[in-house]
């Protein structure tokens, strides 16, 4: 159903061998149940069509090889332009079905499941679930069902969300599943993923941070719903959807949400209950913006290789709320490439696996965010914006795209640090080059605290010696307060007369932006002495407290008292 159908994978076992490892594991009676419904649906079904993708998918893999030890070969072209047209033909017979992942190929290094990020600083975060345990049909024609759960009294700004589906189903690859959040925004958990095997996703937890790791280079990498190793009757669970569930981030969850399955092939069928695991704030926390780049090429050699390049992130907010990657890669066979991220707490996301097929530098300019396909309802062939589903075209940019794995399993990470992208070449021929940067969001949430309140000093006396009037100090108390500033400061000349003097003063709250007080007050006359010293009476000039702010941005009226 997607543009990987036509990507050079490499998979080269049969996949009879695969079925039969797998039914030595299933109980007699599920084996046998499982052998003679294949058996009904002929050698013209599904099953047989599954078959000839794995064969498909290792001839593509062999003449790719071949052409890149010989590349002038018209007759290796032409079998493998042969091989690419098959393969999409009979992907499109099973409504875009991939070659199903084997578990005799390489798989990346497994991790521990990062569970919902923590709140942002200073932030509430509150848990809520939500379920519709009434199971819905999904016939056995090619169709589409919907089933609904409505969402009420959650926090008002989303901060995470994860989805668990039980859906019982004979032929999972059949089913193209997305999720559709009040505000209208549609994220694809799966399409054409299963292969022909049952209930794989019979109690699924589709999550964004659900593979933490996965490091390339990699065949396989369990955790990631289209690089995962399906097997028939076996729980894939927790795996990452195939797009992002952090495009729904920032959204109040409040409302009706919908979970829509699309049953591309007739033939199979089942049915689906679901719930939803919520984690909301009350109010959206405040922003900030980071940029770092690395603008020095990086060359990716023409060799089977891994390329690393790298950027230091200083001076940005602890918490990352979003992160988008910008990729300048010229390169000449697209589909060569598997690019992964890592951040510097060691969270590793795939951005793309042999997406591209045989085009010339798609990723030239790709901006790679999780809110880049805000809709696509299925029933779909193709689904422009999401990295497995687009339609890619030689010398043409792809941007900006959905990656393959959630960009918000960094949420909640510090990204002060240093950032790596790795960039795995799997098949020798073709090279190119490198640069790239990130934009980083990070959050806090401003929080209630004490107040700052300036209150004027005592009355204060002095003498002018001159015309040119006296020298002041005085000391406002603050409460609560930082960066008090007084105009005119203490330690002023103060000229013959009344002086206003006007102290600002911001509220000593830690990471928050903080309130303004203005308190006003004015000194009393300062007089010059009379020419008779000896009889002359010192003056008192009476800076009165004319009050103080009792909370952000107050401010009174200058008052002037004069005691002779």
């Amino acid at each position: 159903m997607d543009s990987r159908s036509r990507r050079p994978v490499r998979r080269a076992l049969a996949m009879c061998c695969l079925l039969l490892a797998v039914g030595a594991m299933l109980p007699t009676d599920a084996t046998a149940a499982r052998a003679t419904r294949l058996a009904l649906q002929g050698a013209n079904s599904k099953h047989a069509d599954t078959l000839r993708l794995v064969e498909l998918d290792a001839a593509i893999t062999y003449f790719k090889t071949r052409l890149a030890e010989n590349p002038t070969s018209t007759s290796i072209q032409s079998k493998l332009a042969a091989a690419i047209a098959e393969y999409d033909a009979v992907s499109a017979r099973l409504g875009g079905d991939r070659a199903p992942v084997l578990g005799t190929q390489p798989a990346a290094a497994g991790g521990e499941l990062g569970g919902a990020p923590p709140a942002p600083p200073n932030c509430v975060a509150t848990s809520s679930s939500f379920a519709n345990a009434t199971p819905v049909v999904i016939p056995t024609t090619v169709s589409t069902t919907t089933t609904t759960i409505l969402v009420a009294g959650a926090g008002t700004y989303l901060n995470d969300v994860d989805a668990v589906t039980n859906i019982t189903h004979t032929f999972n690859g059949d089913i193209d599943m997305t999720l559709t959040s009040p505000a209208g925004t549609i994220v694809t958990l799966t399409t054409d993923n299963g292969s022909s095997f049952d209930n794989v996703f019979n109690g699924t937890l589709w999550n964004d941070d659900a593979n933490p790791a996965g490091a390339v280079p990699y065949t396989t990498n369990n955790g990631v719903a289209t690089d995962h190793v399906y097997a028939d009757l076996t729980l894939a669970s927790p795996l990452v959807p195939e797009e992002a569930l952090g495009a729904f981030l920032g959204e109040d969850p409040n409302g009706t949400w919908t979970l829509t399955i699309s049953d591309d092939a007739a033939g199979d069928g089942g049915a689906v209950t679901w719930s939803l695991n919520l984690s909301t704030l009350a109010a959206p926390p405040v922003l900030a913006n980071t940029m770092a780049a690395n603008a020095t090429p990086v060359v990716i050699p023409t060799t089977i290789s891994t390329t690393t390049t790298t950027i230091g992130v200083a001076g940005a907010g602890t918490y990352l709320s979003d992160v988008d990657v910008l990729t300048n890669i010229t390169h000449t066979f697209c589909g060569d490439i598997d690019m992964t991220l890592t951040s510097p707490a060691g969270t590793i996301v795939t951005l793309t696996t042999d997406n591209g097929s045989s085009f010339d530098n798609v990723f030239n300019g790709t901006l790679w965010n999780d809110d880049a396909n805000p809709a696509g309802a299925v029933p779909y062939t193709t689904n422009n914006g999401v990295a497995t589903e687009h339609v890619y075209a030689d010398l043409t940019l792809a941007s900006p795209l959905v990656p393959e794995e959630a960009l918000g399993a960094f949420v909640g990470e510090d990204p002060n640090g240093t950032w790596t992208l790795t960039i795995s070449d799997d098949a020798a021929g073709d090279g190119g080059a490198v640069t790239w940067s990130l934009d980083i969001d990070t959050a806090m949430c401003m929080v209630a605290g004490p107040l700052c309140t300036l209150t004027c000093p005592a009355d204060i006396t002095t003498t002018a010696a001159d015309l040119n009037g006296a020298v002041v100090t005085f000391a406002p108390t603050a409460t609560n307060c930082i960066n008090v500033v007084c105009n005119p400061p203490s330690g002023s000349t103060f000229p013959v007369g009344t002086t206003v003097v006007t102290c600002t003063g911001e509220d000593d709250v830690p990471n928050a932006t903080r309130g303004t007080v203005v308190t006003t007050y004015s000194s009393g006359n300062i007089a010059v002495p009379l020419p008779d010293v000896a009889s002359m009476t010192p003056q008192v000039i009476n800076v009165a407290d004319v009050g103080y702010g009792p909370g952000r941005g107050s401010a009174h009226p200058p008052e002037s008292h004069v005691r002779q």
